[in-house]
């Protein structure tokens, strides 16, 4: 899952593409983040390494399940999964045969400082005092995380220099060091990485630059893809294209309903699919769907 308290198919929107990998042939499991649904936890308690772990344990009790999907699983992930599915690749002895990470950031901080640039700039905030207004957030914040530190301030008023629940507090000092960057040049496992060209979360043209050149560092078989015309999730960005699915407008979410998987961006659902059933089917079959152009 990306952010947020997501259950196993985020509230319907992970439909029509969960539909798209069982017309493929796909099977999923999906789960509710911990304190979601059915699951018992807390979600903002993990650090990234905890998450992996969790998705470690529930491949583990898949494959218990099911022995003969061992050699034949991998991880499809969102958003903050980019700091999870490379710690997963990076493992050693891990059974798994591929991860797919779409709209993932490398870096915590420089990712937190794109998605505040783009909403100041979507607010109207001219482009000469971004910058200024990024600086000065940055200080404050990091004032209120050594402050905190240090004793001199309780949890909950540092929690509202970020204008974030305590809970939330916690989960952003636990995580904002998170970093793929070792564990991605360090993959064992076939790695498929998307991103759309119109994300306003992540900045994808960096990101997918760096990207690639760590997996090919790494020597693992990957295949790292810009989608044009298209969000975050990869939906079409001339409907879809907002920050978070909650500032969508009425249009968009009739819209949604009603295109189901044809709201991603063209070709999107036929490159996953097919390069999932490769990956998942072995060695010379993922050579020959690794060699596409991207």
């Amino acid at each position: 899952h990306g952010d947020g308290p997501q259950d196993r198919t985020a509230g319907g929107g992970y439909l029509p593409l969960l539909n798209a990998l069982l017309d493929a042939g796909i099977a999923v499991y999906s789960w509710d983040k911990p304190g979601i649904g059915e699951s018992e936890g807390n979600w903002l308690g993990q650090s990234m390494h905890a998450r992996a772990d969790e998705a470690q344990a529930a491949l583990d009790a898949l494959i218990a399940a099911r022995p003969d999907a061992a050699d034949r699983s991998g991880f499809l992930g969102f958003s903050q999964a980019g700091w999870v599915l490379p710690d997963l690749a990076a493992r050693p002895g891990t059974p798994t045969r591929f991860a797919v990470s779409i709209g993932a950031a490398l870096d915590w901080q420089r990712q937190g400082d794109y998605y505040t640039r783009r909403r100041l700039a979507a607010e109207g905030m001219p482009e000469r005092r971004i910058s200024d207004e990024l600086a000065s957030l940055a200080a404050r914040e990091d004032d209120a995380f050594a402050r905190y530190a240090r004793g001199e301030i309780t949890r909950a008023e540092a929690a509202r220099v970020f204008d974030v629940s305590p809970a939330r507090f916690d989960f952003i000092r636990r995580n904002r060091f998170a970093n793929a960057s070792s564990d991605l040049e360090h993959a064992r496992i076939p790695y498929l990485a998307m991103w759309g060209e119109e994300d306003l979360n992540v900045d994808a043209a960096w990101n997918a630059a760096a990207c690639e050149r760590l997996l090919e560092e790494s020597g693992t078989p990957h295949r790292v893809i810009l989608v044009q015309d298209a969000t975050h999730s990869l939906l079409h960005s001339a409907l879809f294209n907002h920050q978070l699915a909650g500032d969508w407008p009425w249009y968009a979410r009739v819209a949604f309903l009603g295109l189901g998987r044809a709201a991603y961006a063209p070709g999107t659902l036929e490159t996953l699919t097919t390069w999932i059933r490769a990956a998942a089917s072995g060695p010379d079959a993922f050579k020959a769907a690794a060699s596409g152009a991207e």
